[in-house]
């Protein structure tokens, strides 16, 4: 074997007849052991000797590459339907030998700012948005830079790929479907609905229109929302299941003309069937009730929840195969900027959490 040319804390080891992890401890200062004078002094002297060079740790400079990562922005991950694209995400990008990196903004607009500022520091393989951005200007910024794949309903001003939904296509749906069931009155039940959140309002519009074209006032849609200050006393992990329960109940103590509701997205619409339940309702004889997502606990047999399916495995993949295109040098524009938008339609899912009207005089 070679002569090695770097001293290690083996050879002084060796030299000293001290054990190497004492050596190594000396050597690098490590608080809380102890060690005599004159064994600490021994292996001191041994190293000057021999040439021992205490090894620099690598540092990442801020302008290291990470070209071959991408950052996945997600409002949280207690919600099924964000945990799945996610997972997909993974998969796919694993596929082209990517890394994805996760960070939850909890729809908080200053933390998605702040995000959106680090990552336009990094040298990346792309963004991705699981939820329609709210600092458009900061995002179109960035997409400057990277690759950036929005999923959902695409919001306005945006200069960004895309993976897309019509959040009204899938509220017609589900309003054409419980009118059908005979269902002239239902509530929809939703966590905070601001002007940013594009895809709770995209959703409410296109349960009105269903109803105003089959005949039926929109005014028989009930929206129950709670305030922004009541939201944010609910824990993170169970924000929307806690306002469909809490809602839910509301509704019933006021007597609710409904016979059915429909939850925002799946995870309220649990909370709901929890509220029903515990009040001695049956569902779907007495409420139907429904959602949208089709996350995968709405498909267990002791829940089996109405809901809309719009592809979360596949748009999670799309994203990744938009932002490799945009990476690969066969396949990127020459000299000419393009934007990449691709819309899924949803599908909706019956199952045994909806049913015919029954008697509203009960």
């Amino acid at each position: 074997m070679g002569k090695r040319n770097k001293v290690t804390t083996r050879d002084i080891a060796e030299y000293t007849g001290v054990s190497q992890s004492s050596v190594s401890m000396i050597l690098s200062n490590k608080q809380n052991v102890s060690f005599s004078d004159e064994t600490r002094e021994l292996v001191l002297s041994a190293a000057k000797k021999l040439g021992y060079q205490k090894p620099v740790k690598k540092q990442l400079s801020a302008s290291s590459k990470m070209d071959k990562t991408i950052v996945v922005l997600t409002p949280l991950l207690s919600n099924g339907y964000y945990a799945t694209l996610v997972h997909s995400i993974t998969e796919q990008a694993g596929e082209y030998g990517y890394s994805v990196f996760t960070v939850t903004t909890m729809r908080d607009a200053a933390q998605e700012e702040f995000y959106f500022d680090m990552l336009a520091g990094l040298q990346l393989a792309g963004a991705i948005c699981l939820y329609p951005p709210t600092r458009i200007t900061k995002a179109n910024a960035l997409a400057k830079q990277i690759p950036v794949v929005s999923i959902g309903d695409k919001p306005e001003g945006c200069t960004f790929d895309s993976v897309e939904l019509d959040g009204r296509k899938t509220g017609y749906l589900m309003g054409e479907y419980l009118v059908g069931l005979g269902h002239t009155h239902i509530t929809f039940v939703s966590t905070p609905i601001k002007a940013k959140e594009i895809s709770r309002l995209h959703r409410l519009e296109g349960l009105k229109a269903a109803f105003e074209e089959h005949g039926q006032s929109q005014d028989n849609i009930l929206v129950k929302t709670p305030s922004i200050a009541t939201y944010r006393q609910y824990p993170s992990e169970s924000s929307e299941y806690m306002t469909g329960f809490d809602l839910a109940l509301e509704a019933l103590k006021e007597h609710t003309p409904s016979t059915a509701f429909v939850g925002n997205n799946d995870m309220t619409a649990f909370g709901v069937m929890a509220a029903l339940t515990q009040q001695g309702y049956r569902i779907p004889q007495d409420y139907s009730v429904a959602g949208f997502d089709n996350i995968h606990l709405s498909s267990m047999p002791n829940i089996s929840l109405t809901s809309v399916e719009h592809a979360s495995i596949l748009k999670g993949k799309e994203a990744v195969d938009m932002i490799y295109k945009k990476n690969n040098k066969d396949t990127r524009s020459r000299g000419h900027k393009y934007i990449l938008r691709l819309e899924y339609e949803p599908e909706l899912i019956i199952r045994k959490s909806t049913g015919k009207c029954r008697n509203r005089s009960r």
